[in-house]
């Protein structure tokens, strides 16, 4: 599997991470902080979100999906989002939306800057925070105040730590789930990106994100935007599953984006469905491709 990824994501972080635990061999491809991004757009033509991952010619789109699918091949079932028991499922999506959005607001503008002028210059700078504006102006999730977000933060980190403290070294117990993944991710961006100091007062939490850092990325080679393009050339899209296909409505062309920030959508043909993913198919100027996403946190509209 390939990823387009770039090294200050938090969401590529968590798939990173993911490779390293199951072991499985990948690529990356650098890709810009922000659009252009000569290396997916002439796939994607509108989804502006990273990571994304690449099979081929088929495209996963976001990391709760990418999960399930290296969950999947790996055969590490607990890695796949939808696989959270009940209890579970309100700390992920807390996870995904209100904490990680505490996580990226409690850092100071100041930092980010900072490290934005480190990795991509300062005109970099300057146009990924007049990018992210425009993101922000058309998001549909409420913004936060840096206090709010802080202490929304912490409060967090207490919930891990009365978790942790009970006696398991990881949230799916003895082994790591999705949930450490995606808890993992924020912490890593505050302390790594934001290079803020480590929180006081929790030291399970602390132990526990020593280990998953310990996990590493695995076995990996990164390799050029055109040689990602080069192996969409020499491949084809692989079959939807028949019990994929019985959607009423596929055939039809279709628009699908998330529903509460970077709203930018891809349109297609849908080409399969079910009640956790959808997939189109796009006729591109390198041949055909199908573009997955969740349903979760997307919107499908038919033309």
């Amino acid at each position: 599997m390939l990823l387009h990824h770039y090294p200050m994501s938090p969401y590529s972080e968590k798939i990173r991470l993911m490779f390293g635990y199951t072991g499985t061999a990948w690529q990356g491809v650098i890709s810009p902080e922000m659009p252009p991004r000569p290396n997916l757009d002439p796939v994607l033509a509108g989804y502006r979100r990273i990571p994304v991952a690449q099979d081929g010619a088929d495209f996963f789109c976001d990391s709760r999906l990418i999960s399930a699918e290296l969950a999947e091949r790996s055969g590490q079932l607990a890695l796949d989002p939808g696989n959270c028991d009940e209890s579970a499922l309100g700390l992920q999506d807390g996870l995904e939306k209100e904490v990680f959005w505490a996580c990226v607001t409690s850092i100071p503008g100041s930092q980010i800057i900072k490290q934005l002028v480190r990795n991509i210059s300062i005109v970099g700078a300057y146009r990924f925070i007049k990018d992210r504006a425009g993101v922000a102006r058309k998001a549909t999730v409420k913004p936060m105040a840096p206090k709010e977000a802080r202490l929304i933060f912490r409060r967090h980190l207490e919930g891990l730590e009365r978790y942790l403290s009970a006696g398991d070294d990881f949230l799916g117990g003895g082994s790591p789930n999705y949930l450490d993944f995606a808890a993992y991710h924020t912490l890593w961006f505050q302390t790594v990106v934001g290079e803020r100091p480590q929180p006081e007062g929790v030291p399970a939490v602390l132990a526990w994100y020593a280990r998953m850092g310990e996990i590493g990325h695995g076995e990996h080679t990164e390799i050029s935007g055109q040689q990602a393009l080069a192996l969409l050339d020499a491949s084809e899209p692989r079959p939807v599953p028949a019990g994929r296909t019985a959607h009423g409505r596929v055939g039809e062309p279709v628009s699908i984006g998330p529903n509460d920030y970077a709203l930018e959508a891809t349109e297609g043909i849908l080409v399969g469905a079910d009640a956790g993913r959808w997939t189109i198919a796009r006729d591109t100027e390198r041949g055909r491709v199908h573009v997955h996403f969740p349903v979760e946190g997307f919107e499908l509209q038919f033309a």
